[in-house]
């Protein structure tokens, strides 16, 4: 099994409360479910470890906080090396209305990096990143880090023959827009609107746009929430579509999180394309029937990869 590494640039404690019948502007009484370490790599990190998958997840932590993570992988194939930097780790909140089937995000800002931060996790990365091994740069940019800190980052992990993968927004996008080789993207219709410098507006712009990427990306998946995702290549483009019923989903936070550690582990693993889009996607909404974020049940993906819909595009 090649080498696994997830990068977390801007971690988080998410705090998840529910909160039912949320009136926005008044007083509301919750009920805290769930307070954990995450963030979107620390997410992706966690779901490899839950379906068997050896990885490492290294970036930043706020300072004092490392030990809380790594005890947060206490029994699982993951092996937490973060370096601590100045500043506390941001915490976000999530709102779960049961009865009207809603969640309301909160999302802090987080630390600032420093040059010296900076150079530390390059120089980690081109000790991990070997020849053929799978790097997983998942989240937001944390204050004050420039996309050119971040294709810095990419490119290091590329000139070393690592499969690189991008699954971040913002001003982490652009390096997707003009980087040499990736692996792997994983936008949202939004995102890839953003990566392509026009909004997608149509299904067949969805299609065109992605497959524009590949000139320079090996793999392109777009997530499309409750209708699934696509993948597209050069040899080839599929679409996936969960068949799940509405009174099992719970949590939809990290539900893309959980769409790519599937995709990731069916691919490291050897499947084909469309099984490991299949895989991915019921990882994702396996993901939505759980109250935390990052934790699926393995009964519950078995249940999910039987209901996924699997359709190959005719190439236009």
């Amino acid at each position: 099994m090649p080498t696994l590494i997830a990068v977390t640039l801007n971690p988080a404690i998410d705090r998840t409360l529910e909160t039912p019948n949320l009136d926005i502007g008044s007083h509301a009484r919750g009920r805290l479910m769930s307070i954990q370490p995450a963030g979107k790599a620390v997410n992706v990190a966690r779901l490899l470890g839950t379906l068997g998958t050896t990885c490492i997840l290294t970036g930043f932590v706020g300072e004092g906080d490392r030990a809380r993570f790594e005890q947060s992988f206490d029994r699982t194939p993951v092996r937490v090396d973060l370096f601590e930097v100045r500043g506390p780790t941001r915490e976000n909140i999530t709102l779960v209305d049961p009865a009207r089937k809603v969640d309301t995000h909160v999302r802090d800002v987080g630390f600032s990096l420093s040059a010296g931060d900076l150079e530390r996790l390059k120089k980690k990365l081109g000790i991990l990143a070997g020849a053929g091994s799978y790097v997983l740069f998942a989240g937001s940019l944390t204050a004050g880090m420039t996309a050119g800190d971040f294709a810095d980052l990419l490119a290091v992990c590329a000139a070393n023959g690592a499969r690189v993968a991008v699954d971040s927004s913002g001003h982490g996008l652009e390096p997707v827009r003009e980087a040499g080789r990736l692996w792997l993207v994983k936008p949202n219709r939004d995102e890839l609107g953003e990566i392509a410098g026009r909004p997608v507006t149509s299904d067949t712009h969805l299609r065109t746009t992605a497959k524009s990427l590949l000139a320079h990306i090996d793999e392109v998946i777009v997530t499309l929430g409750a209708g699934g995702a696509y993948l597209f290549r050069r040899d080839g483009a599929w679409r996936a579509t969960p068949n799940v019923e509405n009174e099992r989903i719970i949590n939809t936070v990290g539900s893309g999180d959980a769409l790519l550690a599937g995709f990731v582990h069916s691919h490291a693993a050897g499947k084909t394309p469309d099984e490991c889009l299949r895989h991915g996607v019921a990882c994702g909404t396996a993901s939505t029937m759980q109250v935390q974020a990052g934790e699926i049940n393995l009964d519950d993906v078995q249940a999910c990869i039987d209901n996924v819909r699997m359709k190959a595009l005719a190439d236009e």
